[in-house]
Parts: structure tokens; sequence; C-alpha cells
């Protein structure tokens, strides 16, 4: 049958470009290009219905001998943390003919791990039937209408997968910074060191406010004051995580320092003072060296032990709100860490 894409909403058209693209040979081989055959309508509600019970560990499932469930390139699930509170999960399955091993589509699963609730988004290939691509567009209304943020997740999921495609197929990686170039930021949770010693979620800190700073020139503890403090909710954010140990000490090692382990997180652009000067935080890798402080209120060095992003999105995970604190003083501490206002 001919695909007659403008009859289809914006997503669904965006999902059958992909599939064209998939299908055609960018991320699957030949072979499966060959075996490619449309999902029957039967098919397709059959396989809302399969159930993976371990989605981090289950990667190749077979349900009635007759299907498989393998997950895309091996990709770890996309997460989404809103402000809302309710982290989402989105992970990518292709969808087989076990017999012929031929391409039917695509396995969306989505996942809340607060309540544990999960469906299915079966996505049809290009050569399903218009009336299987009719049931995809009346589920994915349904979906939207009955799960709030579904809709921004799932669209995201598929766009960035476009990118991907759009940047040269399998194996390349979806950069966030392009879309996070001038909003430098933290989500709502970082913490922030406020002068008195407080620790503080960054949502909750306002202007006037004065706040723990650090004078990387003397290597002295200062204050600043927040000038303002910057709100951006315009899209979804990539945020990029770093594991922090602490190697050295500043002060006396006879001192309670507190715990030696820190996480630090925040769009890939932002930047952080590292010992080398100032670098994006999504720039840093194993082994380099940052500035933060003990429980006691001295600094220490903390080096970095490991980044904890998706190969799949270029984040560990994406957020629909984000922070940036605008301060007298050049630097400010978050989870405890030297980072820089913009």
């Amino acid at each position: 049958m001919y695909l007659q894409l403008s009859r289809f909403p914006a997503i669904a058209r965006l999902m059958a470009l992909f599939f064209i693209a998939l299908f055609s040979g960018v991320t699957i081989s030949a072979v499966a290009q060959d075996k490619a055959r449309g999902l029957t309508l039967e098919e397709y509600r059959k396989v809302k219905t399969f159930g993976i019970s371990d989605l981090e560990g289950e990667t190749y499932v077979k349900f009635d001998n007759a299907y498989v469930l393998d997950r895309y390139e091996m990709r770890p699930p996309y997460v989404f943390k809103y402000s809302d509170g309710i982290e989402r999960r989105i992970y990518l399955y292709r969808l087989l003919d076990n017999k012929t091993k031929a391409s039917l589509g695509m396995v969306v699963i989505y996942f809340t791990p607060g309540d544990k609730k999960k469906f299915n988004v079966c996505i049809p290939n290009p050569q399903a039937d218009k009336a299987v691509w009719a049931r995809y567009i009346d589920d994915l209304k349904e979906y939207n209408a009955m799960e709030k943020g579904f809709g921004s997740a799932f669209s995201y999921v598929t766009s960035r997968e476009m990118a991907v495609l759009a940047g040269g197929g399998a194996g390349t990686t979806a950069s966030t910074g392009s879309k996070t170039d001038f909003d430098v930021c933290f989500p709502a949770f970082a913490v922030v060191t406020m002068a008195d010693g407080r620790l503080l979620p960054i949502s909750q800190v306002r202007a006037g406010d004065q706040v723990a700073s650090y004078n990387t020139e003397t290597g002295t503890y200062e204050t600043a004051t927040v000038q303002e403090v910057e709100v951006h909710a315009q899209q979804l954010y990539g945020i990029n995580t770093v594991f922090l140990s602490r190697v050295e000490l500043f002060a006396s090692l006879n001192t309670d320092l507190g715990g030696g382990s820190q996480m630090l997180e925040a769009t890939p652009n932002h930047p952080v003072w590292t010992r080398s000067g100032i670098k994006p935080l999504g720039n840093l890798a194993a082994g380099e060296v940052l500035t933060g402080q003990n429980a006691d209120g001295t600094f220490a060095r903390w080096q970095v032990m490991g980044v904890g992003n998706s190969a799949a999105a270029g984040a560990a995970y994406f957020t629909d709100k984000v922070y940036n604190l605008i301060t007298s003083k050049p630097a400010y501490l978050v989870n405890q860490m030297v980072v820089y206002t913009k």
C-alpha cells in the first residue's frame, strides 16, 4: 500500500518517517529490510498486551513463540524527571516475527517507577495497513488524555531519534548541548549552600538571599548575594550527571569531613571550576578534579569518577524546569561543588 502521511497527525508522520529511515537500511541490515512486513490489526492489539517484568534486565524477550521484543541498539531508557515529582521512563524495542525475523515495527514501553504504571505503544512500520495506523493514532490520543506528561516525553524521544538518524544513523549520539546553549542551569532539587550553612534546593532560593561562594584565586570561602533566580521551562532539558570522590584534603586529616562521595547534575553547558580552569560540566571526564566543600566548611579536591549519561540521548535524564542563580560573585556552591554563574 501507499502510505499517505499527510492524513496523520504530526507525531504519527514523524514516526512514519522514522521507520521509513529504519527500514531503508540506515540502522538495520539489508536482510531485515528485505523481510520487513506489515503488522496486522490483530497483531497490533496482541502486542499491546505483551508484558516485560524486568525492563532493565530483559532485552530480548519472546512471546507466544511467535514474536520478539529486541531492545533497540541495547539502549538504556530515556528518563524524565518532571517538576511534578513523577519520574517517567521510555524503553525502545524492535518488534520482530520470531520465525522469519521480519521487522514489524517498534514498541515503546512507557513506565513510571513510582506507581509501577506501564503500557505499550506499538508503532507500526510503513508496510502496515491504514487500519493499523488509524488504531495507533487513536491510541496516542487516548494515552495523551489519560497520562499527564506522556505526550511531551513520547514526542521528545521520537524527535531525538530522528535527530540521531539525521546525524548519521545508529551509534550517533544526539547531543543535548544544541538545545541548551543559553540555558545554563540545574534541576529543581539541586542543593545550594547558603551563607549560614543551610542546604536549600535551588528552586527555593530567592533574590536577595546570601549564599556561600569560593574565591578560586585565593582559595578562600566567601559569601555572595543572589541578584536573580532564572527559571527556564520552555522545553525539555537534558541533565548530565557527574560522580565525584574526595581525593585530597585542604584541611587536617583528623577533622571529621563527612562523606567522601558526591554527585553533581546540570545542563551539559553549565560552567564548573576545575584545577585546569573553567569547563562545561558536559565536557568533564574521569580523572578531572573539582573543588568542593566538606561537612566542616573546609574545601577539598574532588575527582570525577564517572559520567552517568545515556549513550542514547547524551544526557542522564530530562526535566521540564531548570534554575540558575545570578550572584554578586563569580562562583557559588551546588551539591557542595564550586560552580560558576553564566
